[in-house]
């Protein structure tokens, strides 16, 4: 069975139940701190255990996907998230939450891989890219897990047995929609199997594209984690407007992931990497400079289209470059999805010494050095996704 439009469905399926996982415990996190009584920065350190536990697996889940191929990895990556999964909303104290949490970094590393690669070889499979359409997907699960997540604390379900609920939810449906992936063409990485590190770190050849996306994940996680209490603690906001603006910057990011793969086909991958990242820095600016709840709002919802494909821009380039596209996927994101872990835990040390709205301006800079290394996203291998001639010529694919 070939790779076609009904496994592209299907992969957007898969990145939606992973997304919406992750979410409804990212949604219980401060039930779980009030249970175990744990102070911010005591909450803060235990929270460290996902971007350790992802940067550890992440620098070995490329040889991983590689040798697996990237659909059984994707069946047995789920079972690697979703079974830590269930120890988070259990833990008795803070050390044993942290460790739960790194054993959920851990499982994240192989599926984050699995799904992009596969991804990319669907897209190059059919003749169009769907990488921006599967993270659209991701956004969508995002926000339908928080919806769920919610739902679960407004009626007081125990964080532990709302995981459990969700867990087995997520391995039927992720398990049942990965067994119907084909398998995807191992013969054409064979040269790339037999050289594939068992340990990876990014090469000096796509060191800057990952600082490209890096950059932009930095501020997707800062605002995701901090624009809420940005409108509660600098303008004075109230529920629900405390949470427009995190909705305004999901929801335009999700569009924006929906109708990426037409615009970079359309206009080129290194165009719409400036524009996005453009559009952001005027995003992140007028939140900084607010005067009112509305232009904070606004300014999220500019930054959210902002960051929307930056990362699947990335992907793509990355799976593009020499070597095993597994390989080179797992480098991007040891290095990228750092920023959107770090970001969070940098503007609240920045905003303990200097006030949260310097803390969020810090955020321009990471912007601004993915504006800076834009170009970085341009195809460089023969064999990458198909694009129209004119695009062929402007940005020499």
């Amino acid at each position: 069975m070939g790779l076609s439009f009904a496994s592209a469905r299907l992969i957007m399926g898969l990145f939606f139940v992973y997304s919406s996982s992750m979410s409804n415990w990212l949604i219980r996190i401060p039930d779980v701190q009030h249970k175990l009584g744990l102070e911010p920065a005591t909450l803060a350190i235990c929270l460290l255990g996902v971007p350790i536990g992802l940067v550890t697996s992440m620098a070995f889940s490329g040889a991983l996907v590689e040798r697996m191929g990237p659909r059984r990895a994707i069946k047995v990556g789920f079972l690697l998230l979703l079974a830590p999964l269930l120890l988070p909303g259990f833990a008795p104290t803070a050390t044993l939450l942290f460790f739960a949490l790194v054993l959920v970094g851990l499982g994240m590393g192989p599926l984050e891989v699995a799904l992009n690669v596969m991804a990319d070889r669907i897209g190059r499979s059919i003749g169009r890219t769907v990488m921006s359409r599967c993270h659209a997907f991701w956004s969508f699960g995002f926000m339908a897990g928080g919806i769920t997540g919610s739902l679960a604390a407004t009626y007081g379900l125990e964080p532990g047995v709302h995981m459990v609920i969700v867990v087995v939810i997520a391995l039927v449906v992720g398990e049942a929609l990965a067994t119907r992936l084909p398998m995807a063409n191992v013969g054409e990485t064979r040269e790339s199997q037999e050289k594939a590190p068992v340990f990876v770190i990014p090469s000096p050849k796509i060191v800057l594209l990952c600082l490209f996306a890096f950059g932009m994940l930095l501020v997707e996680g800062g605002i995701a984690d901090w624009s809420a209490i940005y409108l509660r603690d600098v303008f004075g906001a109230k529920p629900p407007v405390t949470g427009f603006a995190f909705t305004a910057f999901g929801f335009v990011m999700a569009m924006g992931r929906l109708a990426g793969d037409w615009l970079s086909m359309r206009y080129g991958a290194v165009t719409m990497a400036r524009v996005c990242c453009a559009i952001g820095l005027v995003g992140l600016l007028a939140m900084v400079l607010a005067v009112e709840p509305i232009l904070v709002i606004i300014g999220a919802g500019l930054t959210g289209f902002g960051v929307s494909i930056v990362f699947p821009l990335a992907v793509t380039a990355a799976a593009a470059r020499e070597g095993s596209p597994a390989v080179n996927v797992a480098a991007l994101s040891l290095l990228s999805f750092s920023g959107f872990l770090l970001g969070p835990p940098m503007i609240g040390f920045v905003a303990e010494v200097g006030g949260l709205r310097l803390g969020m301006a810090t955020l321009l800079l990471a912007g601004g050095m993915s504006l800076w290394l834009s170009g970085e996203v341009r195809p460089r291998k023969a064999g990458s996704t198909p694009v129209p001639a004119k695009e062929a010529v402007t940005e020499a694919a």
